[in-house]
């Protein structure tokens, strides 16, 4: 069960990889409550990429430790934001063809308008995404973005 008004809601996720499945069920439900059928997929994957690096990076070493998931609803875009207890901030790797993982924020990346990070002093991070909203066959919003995380509040 997560936290919800319209337009907004939150749910609190585990360091165990299996909480994945239910963030996923979390997205797929919210932005069907919205009304937001046309960005399910990518945003799905976007939130999948996030908490699966909040899960591997940061809470996997801290034991009890949690993240929250929020998203948000605006006129053009879905916010995607996971807070998690590590400082360290998100950093795209370089990868292979034969590589099998490392290409999390590559695909946010590709499928966001744009992506980011916030420092929160020493309670940890908060990494974004902005997945943008098709209306009647017109994306809302540029793919592609940055390629490198901004340091910056959403």
């Amino acid at each position: 069960m997560g936290l919800g008004v319209p337009h907004f809601s939150a749910r609190r996720f585990s360091s165990n990889p299996a909480s994945l499945l239910p963030i996923r069920r979390f997205t797929h439900r919210t932005l069907a409550q919205w009304g937001q059928h046309s960005c399910v997929e990518d945003t799905t994957l976007v939130v999948s990429e996030l908490v699966a690096n909040a899960v591997r990076h940061a809470l996997s070493h801290q034991a009890g430790c949690h993240g929250w998931l929020g998203l948000m609803n605006t006129a053009h875009t879905i916010i995607c934001a996971v807070q998690d207890p590590s400082r360290h901030p998100p950093l795209p790797r370089a990868t292979t063809a034969h590589d099998t993982g490392g290409r999390g924020l590559l695909i946010i990346d590709e499928l966001s308008h744009d992506w980011g990070y916030s420092l929160h002093g020493n309670t940890g991070k908060t990494v974004w995404a902005l997945v943008p909203i098709t209306i009647a066959g017109v994306t809302t919003g540029a793919g592609n973005g940055c390629g490198t995380p901004k340091l910056e509040g959403w």
